[in-house]
């Protein structure tokens, strides 16, 4: 008896990891490539860069938010848009989180773009520290550099749809 019982769960087990791997794979590879602080950069912008500085680069925002509090970090932020496509936003007056979802001419140092070919994220970066798959065929590939500030590649049916930097995940 004890033994059907055994066999039942371990049965259970496995059609439950089966279940969770086809909705989606998230694989964190501790081995990925480690970035250069420089390289994770959109647009000639970092986390880190200041406001005077965007704005010496960019100008004004086609559209910007109201400051406002941010309950995680306990300061004040607010969000630039540049076109309808890029978005930086600032905690006090440095970007932490920058993005770009279009065809734009915003780019990596490496020269990687939205709109580019999934596949030459791995062959200018490398192993990914995160590798996400999804059920519905995205994918999110993620880097970092040592101090944890990470580039996220999002893409969809072999394109780059997405580039994001996070100043802390």
């Amino acid at each position: 008896m004890m033994k059907r019982i055994f066999c039942l769960i371990a049965v259970f087990m496995i059609a439950l990891s089966a279940v969770t791997a086809a909705a989606y794979k998230d694989q964190i590879n501790r081995d990925g490539h480690i970035l250069e602080n420089a390289e994770i950069a959109l647009g000639g912008l970092m986390v880190g860069t200041t406001r005077a500085q965007v704005e010496a680069i960019y100008g004004a925002p086609t559209e910007r938010t109201e400051p406002r509090m941010s309950p995680a970090l306990d300061e004040m932020m607010d969000e630039y848009t540049y076109g309808t496509s890029f978005k930086i936003i600032f905690v006090k007056d440095t970007v932490m989180y920058l993005n770009t979802n279009a065809h734009n001419g915003i780019a990596t140092p490496a020269g990687v773009t939205v709109g580019d070919p999934a596949d030459k994220i791995m062959q200018t970066y490398g192993k990914p520290w995160r590798d996400t798959k999804y059920e519905d065929g995205k994918e999110n590939f993620v880097y970092r550099d040592k101090y944890d500030i990470a580039i996220v590649f999002r893409t969809e049916h072999g394109k780059i749809t997405y580039i994001g930097i996070v100043g802390s995940e």
